[in-house]
C-alpha cells in the first residue's frame, strides 16, 4: 500500500469523522442525522486514531491536526459530563428500579427469569411483553402485588410491576398507538409519580418525529405529575440527540450523569453500542447507583438504578 493512498485515506477519514461528529447537533431533524448522533463514543475513539495516524504520515499536519481537535473536542463535550461530574451517594432511605427491554423474540427464557429473581428489584419493568412473555414470566413475578400489563403481539406490550401501593393506568400522551403507563406510587410515605415508555424506532421521518413527540409530550405534561418523578424506559434515542438532551432542560436529570454512558444496545456487538434506555429523574431525587445488567438474549442490556429520597 503506497504511502500516497494512505494520506488520502487519512484525509477522508479526518474529513468524514469531522462530519458525523458535528452535523448530527447542527442539523438534527432530519432522522438519518439524528441515528449519527448515536456514536459520538466511537467517534471519539477514531478520532484519537486518525490523530496518531496523522502526526507520522501527513504532510499538511497543522491543518489536519486542527480539524481532529476540533472532533475530539465536539465529542468530549457531549461524554465528558457523564464521567467527571460526582453523583450524591448520600440518602435515607432508597429503592432499586430494573428496566428490561425483552425483545419479542428472545428465546432465552432462563436467563430473564434468573435475572428478575436475582435482582428482585422493588419496581419492575418490561418492555416488548407478549402474550408470549406473560405466559413464562408470571410464575416468578408474584412478589409483586401492583401490577399493570398491556400484551401486544408486536414490540410495543409494556408491563409495570411494584411492590409499592400503586394505582396506575394507560396513556398514549395524545399522540399515537404506542401505550407507556402511568402509575401513581407510595414510597416511604411519598408520592411518586412513574412514567414507563417504549416510543417508535426512528426507522424513517415520521417514526422519527412521533418518538419525538411522544417524549416531549411526557415532559410538557410535568406540572400534572408528582414532584417526585420517574420516567424510565427504551427511548429509542441516544444521550447525544439534540432531542434527547431537550428533555432535561427543565427539572429532570440524566441518572447516568456520574456512573458513565453505560452504553445498552446493541447488546451483542460491544464496539457499537450506544444509550438507548434511559431512566430521567426529578431533580429533588438522588442517584445512589445507575448500573447495567448482563445480556439476557435481548438485543439490549437491562438498566438498574438506586434512587435515595431524603
Amino acid at each position: 500500500m503506497s504511502r500516497s493512498f494512505l494520506r488520502k485515506g487519512t484525509w477522508i477519514g479526518i474529513i468524514g469523522i469531522l462530519i458525523v461528529s458535528i452535523l448530527p447537533n447542527i442539523s438534527s431533524d432530519y432522522w438519518l442525522f439524528d441515528i449519527l448522533s448515536n456514536f459520538k463514543l466511537q467517534y471519539l475513539v477514531i478520532s484519537v486514531l486518525l490523530l496518531i495516524i496523522s502526526s507520522f504520515i501527513l504532510r499538511h499536519k497543522v491543518l489536519a491536526l486542527g480539524f481532529i481537535v476540533i472532533s475530539i473536542l465536539w465529542n468530549c463535550y457531549y461524554i465528558a459530563p457523564y464521567y467527571l461530574t460526582s453523583p450524591n451517594l448520600i440518602s435515607k432511605s432508597n429503592f432499586k428500579i430494573s428496566s428490561l427491554n425483552l425483545l419479542s423474540s428472545n428465546t432465552k427464557i432462563n436467563l430473564v427469569k434468573s435475572y428478575i429473581q436475582k435482582e428482585d428489584s422493588d419496581i419492575l419493568v418490561l418492555m416488548e411483553f407478549t402474550p408470549e412473555w406473560k405466559r413464562h414470566l408470571m410464575p416468578i413475578l408474584k412478589n409483586y402485588p401492583y401490577k399493570k400489563i398491556l400484551t401486544r403481539t408486536d414490540n410495543f406490550g409494556i408491563a409495570l410491576l411494584s411492590k409499592f401501593e400503586m394505582n396506575s393506568s394507560i396513556d398514549y400522551f395524545e399522540l399515537n398507538n404506542k401505550p407507556s403507563i402511568r402509575a401513581e406510587l407510595k414510597i416511604e410515605n411519598k408520592s411518586f409519580t412513574l412514567i414507563a415508555t417504549h416510543p417508535m424506532p426512528p426507522m424513517n421521518q415520521s417514526a422519527f418525529e412521533n418518538r419525538n413527540k411522544q417524549l416531549l409530550n411526557i415532559v410538557d405534561k410535568r406540572s400534572s405529575f408528582s414532584e417526585n418523578l420517574i420516567v424510565i424506559g427504551d427511548f429509542n434515542i441516544s444521550s447525544f440527540s439534540n432531542h434527547f438532551r431537550a428533555l432535561v432542560k427543565g427539572d429532570l436529570k440524566d441518572t447516568r450523569i456520574g456512573f458513565g454512558l453505560l452504553p445498552t444496545w446493541p447488546a451483542r456487538f460491544k464496539i457499537l453500542q450506544t444509550t438507548l434506555d434511559h431512566c430521567l429523574v426529578s431533580e429533588n431525587l438522588i442517584v445512589l447507583d445507575r448500573s447495567v445488567g448482563e445480556n439476557i438474549g435481548s438485543d439490549h442490556l437491562p438498566i438498574k438504578i438506586s434512587i435515595g429520597t431524603n
